[in-house]
């Protein structure tokens, strides 16, 4: 009875999970914010789909450069072939196979094993990664925002956006002024974690990821760097965002750049919440959300199409997985 209960548990949360997704769908096709046969009209403009192609491969790519740097500031050393793998391969993890094996889990498990009492600083890379990223979403969103602050309607509604906007975009510099200038023996956090994990030897692994983000105060070049890539990648992710809405709207309608680069940045923090691979049904509605407060009906095609370049470098990192896995299991730092 008790591992009925248990299985039961395990299939009812993804069910839950997938039943408010396709409710999100169902309802966005319902009002006619989410239509399948409009996503044919990014194919008919070659010019433009090419460019954010192109867009989406250098973002990749930058990605996987930042990440290289984080793990150059913890003292470990990969090539560029793998650590463009192993992104991939972190790609396909988080997007193919969502709540079976994390992708930032795999790629810690080989830079683990290619490099023996490094975990937590593995893990601190990744999770630094993870951090610089959604600072980089924000930073750009705050400065499109501070931009064009007049741009956005005098709402309640976009009051209220703003506001979020500056609060996080404050948060951001709040977050890398801790890190940068307050040393590790005057660090509360890091001081409570040593003091819980003598009582808790569990809590010795969060404490050593901890430390691996800690390590970036010793780093801040390292840091900075990272965060300036991140904001070029969310410039770049914002640019495909309004060349797909200059697709899906109606020809010669005038696309307020400054108000999409604060709002798609907003709509991509949403994907943030695990119900489904890409964010896929929570991008959707936020996406369609934000869009129509600038009267565009596309937002929730739009981010179809960009779940479509992400669902892409996916299959990618599937066929980087399945042709070099004993490669990379049995790959050891003498051969990087």
């Amino acid at each position: 009875m008790l591992l009925s209960t248990s299985l039961l548990k395990k299939l009812l949360k993804p069910l839950a999970k997938l039943s408010f997704v396709a409710l999100l769908l169902f309802f966005l096709g319902k009002k006619g914010l989410l239509s399948v046969s409009e996503l044919p009209k990014i194919f008919e403009n070659p010019r433009l789909l090419g460019t954010s192609l192109l867009l989406s491969l250098i973002s990749l790519v930058l990605g996987v450069w930042r990440w290289k740097l984080l793990l150059r500031g913890q003292e470990i050393t990969l090539n560029w072939k793998k650590t463009f793998e192993l992104s991939l391969i972190g790609n396909f993890f988080n997007i193919a196979l969502p709540g079976a094996v994390s992708g930032d889990l795999v790629k810690a498990f080989y830079i683990a094993k290619d490099f023996p009492g490094k975990r937590g600083h593995a893990f601190g890379s990744i999770l630094f990664d993870r951090i610089v990223g959604v600072s980089g979403l924000i930073l750009t969103s705050t400065a499109a925002l501070l931009a064009g602050y007049q741009s956005l309607h005098d709402t309640p509604v976009f009051e209220a956006i703003k506001w979020f906007v500056l609060f996080s975009g404050s948060g951001v510099l709040i977050f890398f002024g801790y890190l940068f200038f307050l040393p590790e023996k005057s660090d509360p956090v890091l001081a409570i974690l040593e003091r819980l994990q003598r009582r808790i030897e569990k809590l010795a692994s969060v404490t050593r990821i901890y430390e691996g983000v800690r390590n970036y105060h010793r780093h801040r070049w390292v840091a900075l760097q990272s965060l300036a890539i991140s904001c070029v990648i969310h410039v770049l992710g914002a640019t495909s965002c309004v060349l797909f809405t200059m697709a899906l709207e109606p020809s010669g309608t005038l696309i307020p750049w400054l108000s999409l680069f604060t709002l798609a940045p907003l709509g991509l923090l949403a994907t943030a919440l695990p119900l489904a691979p890409a964010g896929v049904g929570t991008g959707h509605a936020a996406f369609s959300w934000l869009f129509l407060l600038l009267g565009f009906k596309s937002g929730a095609n739009v981010f179809s199409v960009f779940v479509l370049f992400q669902i892409l470098w996916s299959m990618a990192g599937g066929i980087v997985y399945l042709r070099h896995r004993p490669d990379l299991a049995s790959a050891s730092p003498s051969k990087l």
